[in-house]
């Protein structure tokens, strides 16, 4: 079923997103299409244009659409064009603009969006080493650094405004970008600054082997205290990423994540829940498809520490990815999400999911060879 999930992600997927997802004449991509797989009016978030242009740099170095690399550029040059700010010093997006104007809607400061410039800035540079983008990277992380980080207590703000709480999600993504970023340009301190969101994660995100996500400025856990195995399975590859670029293992932390989120998250049909208490009561059983590809992520993590059942776990996954969501309503889209009963809970296709679903596939293609057996006494 892997071999099957990554054939549909460069067959199917990409060259319908590729051409009904980007619009050539504004340079940018689609924010969603409806169910007849045409798109749809509505804003379009920076978060949307840095996750794609993430998506189709790597579909090109892969070599599954070479003629991702060129759209991934024209959409770089309008997403700093319509959404960003730079004065030479520090670089930042809005939230969200009119697709038919370019004028902006939201220019709200979001974390998560600028988590996610970084991320395509580094697969863009990895894809055509163009300096310029590592310079943008460093203009980024001064407005991260100096405008959405709390000087108090430390960690990212939600968002400018900051809101009262915070969550640990655009840290997980920042982490993300950071991870990218060291791979493609290994001397450029971003191993240092991905270490300090481990550090938090130790601190804050971390607690009695599960992952939270809210909390108060200061810290605390918030009234509404939840988790969500789907960012358990994605936690677990992202430190695995990291111990192998920094040496610095946190297994004990994998384990119990991952175990966790099996264990609670998943039902007996290895569809995967959307969260729950710590108690381990289900606060939202609504099942998104994104979950299902951070579990193939994280189960290639741990094929690669010698779990030999993780592959065949990754492939009752990919079977449950087709055969829940994956092409419908049309060839090459999703259902993003589901009711209990199965039903869809929206009537559109969000590119935004794209970004999992191919990083999931990249992961499995590469991260499934043969583990070798242990050594007999």
């Amino acid at each position: 079923m892997l071999n099957d999930y990554v054939r549909w992600i460069r067959e199917r997927a990409l060259p319908i997103w590729a051409e009904r997802g980007f619009d050539a004449g504004a340079g940018r991509f689609r924010e969603r299409l409806d169910m007849r797989g045409n798109p749809l009016a509505v804003p379009h978030r920076a978060m949307v244009q840095a996750r794609q242009i993430f998506v189709f740099a790597e579909a090109a170095a892969a070599g599954w659409l070479p003629e991702g690399g060129p759209l991934a550029e024209l959409a770089m040059a309008s997403l700093l064009r319509d959404f960003g700010s730079d004065d030479g010093t520090r670089a930042s997006v809005a939230f969200s603009i009119d697709p038919a104007t370019g004028k902006t809607l939201s220019p709200i400061r979001d974390a998560y969006a600028h988590a996610f410039l970084l991320f395509s800035i580094a697969a863009l540079y990895r894809l055509n080493g163009d300096a310029r983008l590592l310079a943008l990277a460093d203009r980024t992380i001064a407005f991260v650094e100096n405008e959405l980080t709390d000087p108090l207590h430390g960690g990212l703000f939600d968002a400018l405004p900051a809101p009262a709480e915070k969550r640990q999600n655009p840290h997980m993504h920042l982490l993300e970008a950071y991870l990218f970023l060291a791979d493609a340009a290994p001397e450029g301190g971003y191993v240092e600054r991905a270490a300090n969101l481990v550090r938090l994660f130790r601190r804050h995100f971390y607690r009695d082997g599960l992952l939270l996500e809210y909390f108060t400025a200061d810290w605390r856990v918030a009234q509404h205290a939840a988790w969500e195995p789907g960012h358990h399975f994605e936690w677990v590859w992202l430190l695995g990423e990291y111990a192998r670029l920094t040496g610095d293992k946190l297994d004990d932390e994998m384990e119990a994540l991952f175990d966790s989120a099996r264990r609670h998250g998943v039902t007996s049909e290895n569809l995967i829940l959307d969260e729950l208490s710590p108690g381990l009561a289900v606060l939202k059983p609504s099942r998104r498809l994104w979950p299902h590809t951070e579990a193939i992520k994280a189960a290639a993590t741990r094929h690669a520490q010698g779990d030999i059942a993780a592959k065949r776990w990754a492939d009752l996954i990919a079977g449950t990815l087709s055969d829940n969501y994956l092409d419908r309503p049309f060839a090459g889209g999703w259902i993003d999400h589901l009711c209990p009963d199965g039903a869809p809970l929206i009537d559109y296709v969000p590119a935004s999911s794209l970004y999992h679903l191919l990083l999931a596939a990249r992961v499995a293609a590469e991260g499934f060879a043969p583990v070798p057996e242990p050594a007999k006494a």
